[in-house]
C-alpha cells in the first residue's frame, strides 16, 4: 500500500515527517496533519480541521489552544509499539506523554480525533519503524 508523507526540513536542518490524517466527527469528515521529528515518535504538531462540527464545542478541534496540547506527545509507547494520543474527556494528566485534554462538550469529536489518529497513523507503523531504524544507521 503506498501512503503519502511529506517530508520538510526545518530552520535547524532536522526533517519533519508529515502524516495526512482522515476521520469521522459527529456531523461529518474531520481531517488535519500530523508532524512528527525524525525520530517518528515525538509530535513536532498538529493541525484539525472539519466540514460541520458544531460550532463551540467539537468544531473547536481546528483551535490553536486544541491543536498545542499535541506538540511534544508521544505517539510510540517505550517498547516502541504505536499507542497514538488518547483525548481525555476531564482533562488529561499532564506528565501523560500519550494524552491531551478532550474540548469540553465535543466528546464525540474528540473521540473521533483520536480514533482517526490511531487508525490512520496504524497503517504507517511498519515505516516508521523501518525509517527510524535507516536514520539511524
Amino acid at each position: 500500500m503506498n501512503l503519502p508523507v511529506f517530508v520538510f526540513t526545518a530552520d535547524d536542518s532536522t526533517h519533519k515527517y508529515i502524516i495526512p490524517l482522515r476521520g469521522k466527527g459527529l456531523w461529518g469528515p474531520i481531517w488535519g496533519y500530523l508532524a512528527l521529528y525524525d525520530d517518528f515518535n515525538t509530535i513536532y504538531g498538529a493541525i484539525f480541521a472539519h466540514e460541520k462540527e458544531t460550532p463551540g464545542l467539537g468544531a473547536e478541534i481546528n483551535q490553536k489552544f486544541f491543536q498545542v496540547q499535541y506538540i511534544d506527545k508521544k505517539i510510540m509507547d517505550e517498547r516502541g509499539n504505536l499507542v497514538s494520543v488518547k483525548v481525555v474527556k476531564g482533562g488529561a494528566k499532564p506528565d501523560d506523554p500519550h494524552a491531551v485534554d478532550a474540548i469540553s462538550g465535543g466528546t464525540i469529536t474528540s473521540t473521533g480525533v483520536q480514533a482517526m489518529m490511531k487508525d490512520c497513523l496504524g497503517n504507517y507503523e511498519y515505516y516508521f519503524k523501518t525509517a527510524k531504524t535507516n536514520h539511524n544507521e
